[in-house]
């Protein structure tokens, strides 16, 4: 840290520096860094009444990695601010102290920080001999600062940056041209753009980054044509002023395009494991409803969406208040897990014809409804599939809900209806698309063994909640929630005997009532056991426990591939089975040196909730390979061992 002056007096302003001198090959980052990166930062702590302007960033270069692009600066670098001190400081010397963060970057990165505290005598302006070379040196890359007329819009999935001056368009006529946005995630980095100069207009034209979120009012806008570099203020048009201003500062495009991800991935989210038992209770009961399809249809369709609402500001809330929850927190609670557990079981043993159970909550799928029931039981089996489905994140439905946590209340819950209208459009083009109907089986003698078939899901669903919750709560009380279990079970058989004789003693209700309070008395008895979440041993394990901490020290030296799972996510477990825990991709992940860890998400962990947002994902699966020299590769959520393979492939052909 630097100071052009050695003394100095009130009412003077005078400039510091930080002076950054990376190695060789090595770079720090421009105001906005650009695809990756982090802009150097100096926090300031001065007396009262002492000011301090921001950083005057010199010109900076663009760096092209693959498809990203980044902003920043190769050897020794100035960061220029200005002190200003008010004429009636009193002080005898003036106290500075500044901390100053960076990130520098070879094929690998490093933060670093650096802490200041000095002090310059209060006298007269007296400039400081040997600083000012560097000085000279720091001024020298500074570009100029015009007050030329810059103005941006966006429309659509386009941003246009329009300067009113000769000299910014004679600039555009270069070979070398190329100006440099510096507002974060406003456009794309990698593409130039198109440049057009009319009369004294220069226009550029950039497509509008994906991650876009809000319009900002102005930023400093760098042209450089390799002769000269001049630096602006760009102002949002009124138009787009207007639409921030709004809160719809989104782009349209972008919001419509999320909406789409979200529509597919609901739609795609019904082909998910998880989901199935419940599907198959709405193909049951869509089976017996003949001329009330429309109707179930549209209850079962409410229920869908208004639970992924009812999450989605639940979520939101919880985020508001600081919880690092993401989709799918509610799995990661034992006692829902416990007591989804006793719901599947009631259901199976429903479907099997051990007992008739009237609730509301029974008859999901019943096919002896009345119409009112069956409105009542579609609306259930709607919230019942989002809870159950909630573990899964299909293709698409991962960047949409990256996107909608990331926005305001409205388009996040926007995001997540659209989501539950994909999910629940299978059943709605069923029920009101002339002929649909033709594909569904005729009602019958036959449903009634359907019915029952229709239980070998829910007692399947029964095992994987069990399983999850042993890991989550520990041997010890997963086995106390299976003799839960088994007494639940009891009493619901005991009360469907008693439904088949004309009267119900005393005797037989009260067992019925004792057995169902031991059943359900388990889940406290349960939880005094509880363990919490056991990661699989990594003895015999081609994996390692994954940490922040270790994918750090481990990705700078060799290839990693990071898998972010949950035991209460399907679409996880089948690619581990089906891609990951393979030979072939073992023998392949030894023949590269690549290190696998697994991060286990079953309970909530703040830091793998961190990680997740880190690539604008909401909820797991997530598939991140590190390769030294490289950006992270992000593989899809759904796996094959040759998309593992091609990923590996890619990365090693590119060192």
């Amino acid at each position: 840290m630097l100071s052009e002056y050695q003394e100095v007096t009130p009412g003077q302003t005078f400039a510091v520096a930080a002076k950054l001198m990376p190695e060789t090959g090595w770079h720090t980052y421009w105001i906005n860094p650009g695809d990756s990166g982090l802009a150097t930062v100096i926090e300031w702590t001065l007396p009262e009444g002492v000011e301090v302007s921001d950083i005057e960033w010199p010109v900076a270069s663009k760096y092209n990695i693959g498809p990203l692009s980044n902003y920043g600066f190769e050897g020794t670098t100035y960061l220029i601010s200005n002190i200003t001190i008010p004429a009636d400081f009193a002080e005898d010397f003036l106290s500075i102290q500044a901390r100053v963060d960076w990130l520098v970057c070879e094929d690998w990165c490093i933060p670093g920080t650096a802490e200041f505290d000095f002090e310059i005598p209060v006298g007269s302006a007296t400039l400081a001999v040997n600083n000012v070379d560097s000085f000279a040196a720091g001024r020298a890359n500074l570009p100029e600062i015009a007050d030329w007329r810059g103005q941006y819009d966006i429309q659509s999935r386009q941003v246009t940056l329009i300067v009113d001056h000769p000299e910014a368009a004679a600039m555009g006529q270069s070979d070398q041209f190329y100006a440099y946005v510096g507002a974060g995630e406003l456009v794309e980095h990698f593409e130039s753009g198109d440049v057009q100069v009319v009369d004294d207009l220069l226009i550029v034209r950039r497509t509008l980054n994906t991650y876009f979120n809000q319009a900002p009012d102005s930023f400093p806008l760098l042209l450089v044509d390799g002769q000269r570099a001049v630096q602006l203020t760009v102002t949002a048009s009124d138009e787009t002023a207007a639409s921030s201003a709004s809160g719809s500062g989104s782009a349209p495009q972008s919001l419509l395009l999320m909406a789409g991800f979200a529509f597919l991935g609901g739609l795609i989210l019904n082909l998910m494991p998880c989901v199935f038992p419940v599907l198959s209770l709405k193909a049951l009961h869509l089976a017996n409803s003949g001329h009330r399809q429309r109707g179930d249809a549209l209850w079962y369709t409410l229920g869908v969406i208004l639970t992924f609402v009812a999450f989605a500001a639940l979520l939101l809330a919880l985020r508001g208040a600081g919880q690092a929850l993401g989709w799918g927190f509610q799995l990661q609670n034992p006692w829902l897990i416990a007591t989804l557990a006793l719901l599947f079981v009631a259901i199976g043993l429903n479907l099997s014809g051990v007992f008739q159970f009237g609730t509301r909550l029974m008859q999901l799928g019943h096919s002896e409804t009345a119409a009112k029931g069956g409105a009542k039981g579609s609306f259930s089996t709607g919230v019942l599939a989002v809870i159950i489905a909630s573990p899964c994140t299909a293709p698409f439905m991962g960047a949409a809900l990256g996107f909608a946590i990331t926005q305001s209340t409205g388009v996040a819950l926007l995001i997540f209806a659209s989501l539950g209208l994909g999910m629940a459009s299978p059943f709605i083009a069923l029920a009101f698309i002339p002929g649909a109907s033709r594909w569904l089986p005729k009602p019958g003698a036959w449903m009634e063994t359907f019915k029952q078939w229709m239980a070998i899901p829910m007692y399947l669903t029964t095992v994987w909640l069990i399983w999850v919750f042993g890991r989550q709560a520990g041997i010890d009380s997963a086995a106390i929630l299976l003799i839960g279990l088994v007494l639940f079970s009891t009493a619901l058989w005991w009360h469907g005997k008693g439904q088949l004789q004309a009267t119900r003693s005393l005797g037989h209700r009260i067992l019925v009532l004792v057995m169902l309070a031991l059943g359900m008395g388990s889940l406290p008895a349960a939880m005094q056991f509880q363990q919490g979440a056991v990661m699989a041993s990594e003895y015999g394990q081609s994996w390692q426990a994954w940490s922040p901490e270790k994918l750090e020290t481990l990705k700078g030296e060799q290839p990693v591939f990071v898998n972010m799972t949950a035991d209460w996510c399907i679409t996880c477990l089948a690619n581990e089975r089906v891609a990951l825990e393979t030979s072939s991709t073992r023998a392949l992940f030894a023949e590269h040196d690549i290190t696998y860890l697994k991060g286990d998400w079953t309970l909530r962990d703040e830091r793998i909730t961190a990680y997740l947002e880190q690539y604008q994902r909401n909820g797991v699966p997530l598939y991140v390979l590190y390769w030294p020299g490289q950006e992270p590769q992000i593989l899809p959520q759904i796996l094959t061992n040759g998309i593992v393979s091609e990923a590996i492939q890619r990365a090693s052909e590119t060192m």
